[in-house]
């Protein structure tokens, strides 16, 4: 990527982020699941990631804020279902909490998201199907997957969903959010 590009574009996703107390009980699950691993870096911005939308020219901006402030969604109820690897078959890339969605409202969230930034011209949607999770970790390089204890953390509500810029790190994605999107 050349540095004008880089300039004049943003790297963009639109997430749910997690409620305090649910982010301290993640953080103390990495630290006691995930410190001392050195095959994996441990993630520090929590959050239920709903669309990627990758390099964004910052010209296109308005259409993306207009695009997630069209969308209107209650605040929604989720648990997590417990630790996961994805992809799901071959060398493991990044460590993952499941997130359960009994009602489907956050699939729902997700798909009306998608759609209207498709519409805006801003994302193409994925032909894999959605599954909901949290990033904990990801690999150094692909491999191999380990035992994991399960998070204990008792149903939370979803309140709001973010529209983030990310710049990568050495250290790993630095995420800044941009727009904030309250449920109505």
């Amino acid at each position: 990527m050349s540095r004008v590009w880089a300039e004049e574009s943003l790297r963009l996703f639109v997430a749910c982020p997690l409620p305090r107390e649910v982010e301290r009980a993640v953080a103390a699950w990495q630290h006691d699941e995930l410190e001392g691993r050195d095959e994996v870096r441990v993630s520090r911005n929590p959050h239920i990631t709903l669309v990627f939308l990758g390099d964004v020219d910052r010209r296109r901006l308005p259409a993306v804020t207009a695009a997630i402030a069209a969308v209107r969604f209650a605040p929604i109820a989720v648990s997590f279902s417990g630790p996961l690897f994805l992809p799901p078959r071959g060398p493991a890339r990044v460590v993952a909490l499941g997130v359960d969605d009994p009602s489907g409202a956050l699939r729902a969230l997700q798909r009306d998201l998608a759609l209207g930034l498709a519409a805006a011209g801003v994302h193409k949607p994925e032909k894999r199907p959605y599954l909901p999770h949290v990033t904990v970790a990801r690999y150094r390089r692909p491999g191999e997957r380990f035992s994991l204890q399960n998070v204990t953390v008792p149903e939370y509500c979803l309140d709001r969903v973010v529209l983030y810029s990310s710049l990568l790190e050495r250290a790993g994605a630095v995420h800044t959010p941009i727009a904030d999107f309250p449920a109505t």
